[in-house]
């Protein structure tokens, strides 16, 4: 699909130099390194720390099929993106002062930042929704994998520095202190990326869909589910590879407490993390690009069943602590391949009139899966760490499946969609 080409330099660069900074700010609060760390020194249950290490995930997902309807007739939203933007630095803004005004009250610390936290994700899902209709306005088909691919790669490198950084951090200053100045150094990234992608070039809607009553909308979006086998093959594939979600924060809590490894070695595992991420984005970005959006996708699930399978082989044969950051490299390869892969074939596979309907109403029925954190940490409290491997080996291997099932929409779209005429 055509896409308007004006600007699409500037527009390039700004959005790879918005992605490298925001990923590399999101680093410092990933849900499978720094996040558990900080929150299980707050609490002891399994539960919240995997419930807190979701947070960000829900938030970007939930919203977003809410935030389609009160913008998709718009044809321009950067103005919408770029108000999110200003409650986003605020609310972030909140969850650190928390940590350092409430530091001798470590249930305090977790109530505030807990909120804030939320708010700030819910924020970010809201802006999604605009953020993916901008790419898909200013980004031809044929360049999405490079434009994601130096946006993680790039922010993936700066995001592997950030580990020996969070490394040295959390070392050297006393807890909640350490972590705050982290998420102080994540404001500021988070900053510059915000205000990047603000002064991105968008083009009007070539076609609006006229402004109609949110039920309306609603049953737009419902449509293509229920006559789109392939976007219901889609969805499944996504419900089920996200239950990487149940293990993911659990590798560094099972590494402390099964391996003997130290606190401080959250900066190791994301850098390793971070390093997994960098050196797989060339081969998803090609793949992208040239082959399949479809294959992308199929490959990222090969890899995401990897470390749930080598970890439940270490809860048999223990291994180094160091030698354990094989697992977080591997997880960043899979993360990559996934946040890559579904975005740009569902992108690619909509028409631009009335696409964000759909885009939403997807991410929306995806958000509940993001909780599976919670029901993973309910799994190793109750029965133990390899159940939790074990199940999510069996789920991710059902998502393959399921993959291997969608339709390949190249060289042609495989979805005929047209959004429902909706009348004032």
């Amino acid at each position: 699909m055509a896409v308007d080409g004006r600007y699409f330099r500037r527009n390039f660069r700004l959005g790879v130099l918005n992605g490298a900074l925001f990923n590399a700010a999101l680093a410092f609060l990933s849900g499978s390194t720094i996040l558990p760390v900080f929150i299980s020194q707050l609490t002891d249950s399994r539960v919240l720390i995997g419930l807190f290490s979701t947070l960000e995930s829900f938030g970007w997902f939930f919203p977003q099929l809410f935030a389609a309807i009160f913008i998709v007739h718009r044809p321009i939203v950067l103005d919408f993106y770029n108000r999110l933007s200003v409650a986003r630095l605020v609310l972030f803004g909140a969850a650190i002062g928390g940590v350092f005004y409430f530091s001798d009250s470590p249930g305090t610390v977790l109530l505030s930042f807990g909120i804030s936290f939320t708010l700030l994700s819910l924020a970010a899902g809201f802006a999604g929704v605009a953020f993916t209709e901008i790419v898909g306005k200013t980004i031809p088909v044929e360049k999405r994998g490079s434009y994601f691919g130096l946006r993680m790669f790039i922010g993936g490198g700066l995001a592997a520095i950030g580990g020996l950084f969070a490394k040295g951090i959390i070392s050297s200053f006393p807890f909640p202190h350490n972590f705050g100045f982290l998420y102080v150094s994540a404001w500021v990234l988070m900053l510059f990326g915000l205000l990047t992608f603000g002064l991105v070039k968008e083009p009007p809607a070539r076609e609006s869909v006229l402004k109609a009553p949110p039920q309306e909308q609603l049953r737009t979006a419902l449509a293509i589910f229920k006559r789109e086998p392939n976007f219901r093959r889609l969805f499944l594939s996504r419900a089920c590879v996200n239950t990487y979600f149940l293990s993911s924060p659990f590798y560094i809590v099972f590494a402390i407490n099964r391996l003997g490894a130290p606190e401080w070695i959250a900066g190791v595992y994301l850098t390793a993390q971070m390093l997994g991420y960098l050196s797989s984005n060339a081969l998803w970005a090609w793949m992208s690009n040239s082959i399949s959006n479809r294959k992308v996708i199929i490959l990222a699930a090969c890899a995401s069943v990897l470390p749930p399978l080598i970890a439940l082989g270490v809860s048999f044969w223990p291994i180094s602590p160091m030698l354990f950051a094989v697992v977080f490299f591997i997880l960043g390869s899979a993360e990559s391949g996934i946040g890559m892969g579904y975005l740009n074939y569902l992108l690619e596979i909509l028409p631009e009139k009335g696409r964000l309907l759909p885009i939403g109403l997807m991410h929306t029925m995806i958000a509940p899966t993001v909780f599976f954190s919670a029901l993973g940490g309910f799994l190793s409290q109750v029965f133990s760490s390899r159940i939790l491997f074990l199940v999510v080996t069996v789920t991710i291997t059902i998502s393959l499946a399921i993959s291997l099932k969608l339709k390949e929409p190249r060289p042609k779209i495989s979805l005929e969609f047209e959004p429902e005429r909706m009348e004032n």
